[in-house]
């Protein structure tokens, strides 16, 4: 028996390692392809028997590559299993209408989708049986096609053959099982006729067939137990070598189990699966529909409402506590909603619903009637009563803001609500500043989400020069957002926001694994990356800088990790105890922005950092400024006592540098030194060419 080959086209060599492991275990051979190109090459050089397609591919999209496979007469009829960690039902959709078998989303059950591959080359295995059959059907007679049939009886396609006066000639044991009738039962082709719910389909299958076509489609077939069969038929004419007309054989295969796992995969593309309720992507599009009724005058509100004490309840006892929490709340939600309404769960302790058709006096009087309602709500689990208030924040949908705005404008006032005491309702209007500059912010996060996941966050590198002759340059990595139209983005614009909205981490993440693949690359670079407060707080950080270290053997005196006065005062034992984790691998920590906080040089001997950046508020004005020139030289001498670098950030002029240089700062960095650039500028010049400007 021949060994099936299966063709992995996934653009992490992770993942795609281990799922050829996984197959190897069924004696499945692989091969892998990280790019839709190599795929396509490799399928037309070695046809395997299956492909599992990632969507997500660096050159094309992995539609584009599966619509290639079907448009390739060589390869249409090869099964294309989808797995991706795309949601969007358009995706899948086009997926399966391109002629995927199968679609699932990431992260998935390797066990799952094991199942899933094997199931799937039976039934490839067993169609390609028939299809071999009906092939040498075709060059037989008839009396030799009815000998060769009893080779599909095992078939687990229902077969059957009709001679060219219609009679069924010929079932296998798949077909009786599958329509609960044998060859002897069905007689002439008007029996058979009647096992197609639209009986005129068979009158085309049969005229095609007669006129020398096949014919392929997916139609409702009268199965046993007289229930309706969704069935992929396929039907050929049989013909003998003089292409004389000998008969009609047909394959029926059920499609039940497919049809349901496309129902299943659209419910669970629009359903949160822990509450039943819609999730964020349905939910905008019906906030999307929304919006375009509401430039035809039919205006609406959107309620954003988030539970104020949800992490009490996962604290105090347990997730499985706070999932019973989100479920009892979705079902008491759903209970208030009106006629006509749309409620669903957006993510973690967030909902939302739309009250189509109410004004601005029902609105607030529906959230009103929540407010109090979950003021007298209690949740009780192991003994205990939980009290689960809820702010709630409102914007109106008159047509004239976009489906994501108006989402963000609820957002913004629901946070405003949170950090104004909780536990009530607020309804957004663009003349309250606090609340447009959290919506702001809040526009901004999606910003920065849709730039990390579109490629568009870049690195770039600015020198940090020495004023001493044994001093050692090195960068500072730091981070640019591309927008869509190419505009580069500082970060002073999307920064604030980040830190409000939780997107530090991702972008820490970002800047940490950028900076240890440039690093990785240029063995003469030495980079200054920065942690935030929220990066710090991850106790995994130590685990995951030796990870990247060793993976790509990194010296790690060539690393330097920056973290601000703020966050490292945060939880002072914990950032000490993270930082001297990390230290202990090898890595070097400055202290960034010092001398901004009020209690700088009370905790500045305990700390394990090995460098000062001094905040850039003193360093601009320090030629000209004898205040801030006396604090610069105090912060300088004590450091140098404690054994510590230093470093001048913001040096504006060549004034300012020549001050530097007389007080005997170690380091300096800013505009007039240098201005960031991409990493390639620094490659292309050459490091050891980045030098201080002449005076």
């Amino acid at each position: 028996m021949r060994t099936p080959r299966v063709l992995i086209v996934e653009d992490s060599p992770e993942m795609a390692d281990l799922l050829a492991i996984s197959l190897q275990t069924d004696n499945i051979e692989s091969d892998t392809a990280g790019e839709g190109k190599r795929a396509l090459e490799l399928a037309q050089a070695k046809v395997p028997d299956l492909v599992l397609l990632d969507l997500g591919l660096p050159d094309m999209d992995g539609l584009d590559v599966l619509a290639a496979l079907k448009a390739n007469p060589a390869l249409k009829h090869i099964p294309v299993i989808v797995i991706t960690g795309r949601e969007r039902t358009e995706d899948k959709l086009r997926a399966f209408n391109l002629g995927a078998v199968d679609y699932v989303n990431k992260p998935f059950n390797f066990l799952e989708v094991q199942a899933r591959i094997i199931a799937t080359l039976k039934r490839k295995s067993a169609a390609d049986d028939a299809e071999q059959a009906v092939a040498q059907e075709r060059q037989r007679t008839h009396e030799e096609m009815l000998r060769i049939s009893r080779a599909v009886d095992a078939a687990g396609d229902a077969i059957a053959i009709l001679n060219p006066e219609g009679h069924v000639t010929y079932v296998n044991e798949a077909y009786a099982d599958f329509f609960g009738l044998g060859a002897p039962d069905l007689g002439v082709s008007e029996r058979h006729r009647r096992l197609f719910q639209r009986p005129e389909l068979w009158d085309e299958i049969w005229r095609t067939c007669e006129e020398g076509g096949a014919w392929r489609g997916e139609l409702e077939m009268r199965a046993s137990g007289e229930r309706l069969a969704p069935t992929l038929c396929r039907a050929d004419a049989i013909r003998d070598e003089r292409r004389a007309f000998l008969g009609v054989v047909l394959i029926f295969t059920d499609i039940t189990q497919r049809k349901r796992l496309e129902e299943d995969l659209l419910y669970l593309a629009n359903h949160d699966p822990l509450t039943g309720l819609h999730n964020r992507r349905f939910f905008l599009e019906v906030l999307q529909s929304a919006v375009d009724k509401a430039q035809r005058g039919a205006h609406s509100f959107l309620l954003y409402l988030d539970l104020d004490n949800f992490k009490v309840v996962n604290n105090s006892i347990d997730h499985q506590a706070g999932d019973r929490l989100l479920v009892d709340i979705a079902r008491t939600l759903r209970d208030q909603l009106r006629p006509g309404d749309e409620l669903a769960r957006l993510g973690g302790d967030e909902f939302t619903m739309l009250l189509n058709g109410a004004d601005e006096a029902a609105a607030t009087q529906f959230a009103r009637l929540l407010v109090q309602l979950f003021d007298g709500y209690r949740f009780k689990e192991g003994g205990k009563a939980f009290c689960c208030t809820a702010s709630i924040g409102l914007s109106r949908i008159d047509g004239e803001v976009t489906a994501e705005d108006a989402l963000s404008h609820a957002d913004s006032a629901c946070y405003y609500v949170k950090t104004h005491g909780r536990n009530g309702h607020e309804v957004f209007r663009p003349d309250n500043q606090a609340i447009a500059q959290l919506s702001t912010e809040a526009g901004w996060s999606i910003r920065i989400k849709d730039a990390l996941r579109d490629r568009r966050m870049e690195m770039w590198l600015q020198p940090i020069l020495p004023l001493r002759a044994d001093g050692r340059a090195y960068f500072e990595a730091l981070v640019r957002l591309r927008d869509p139209d190419g505009k580069i983005i500082m970060p002073g614009q999307f920064l604030s926001a980040a830190e409000n909205f939780g997107n530090m981490q991702q972008i820490d993440q970002f800047a940490l694994y950028e900076s240890m693949n440039l690093l990785a690359a240029h063995p003469q670079l030495s980079l200054s990356i920065n942690l935030s407060a929220r990066t710090l707080n991850n106790a995994n950080l130590p685990v995951i800088v030796e990870r990247l270290l060793s993976a790509s053997n990194i010296a790690p005196d060539r690393v330097l990790f920056e973290i601000t006065e703020t966050a490292m005062i945060q939880n002072l034992a914990h950032a000490r105890q993270l930082v001297t984790a990390i230290k202990q691998l090898g890595c070097r920590f400055a202290l960034d922005d010092f001398g901004a906080g009020a209690s700088s040089m009370l905790y500045l001997r305990d700390l394990p950092v090995d460098v000062l950046k001094i905040d850039g508020s003193f360093i601009r004005s320090v030629d000209v400024d004898p205040i801030n020139r006396a604090l610069v030289k105090s912060i300088n001498e004590i450091a140098h006592i404690l054994g510590k670098q230093t470093v001048a950030e913001y040096v504006v002029n060549a004034g300012v540098l020549q001050v530097l240089k007389t007080i005997g700062v170690d380091y300096v960095q800013g505009w007039h030194v240098c201005e960031p650039a991409p990493p390639e500028h620094f490659f292309k010049l050459g490091l050891e060419n980045v030098t201080l400007p002449k005076a």
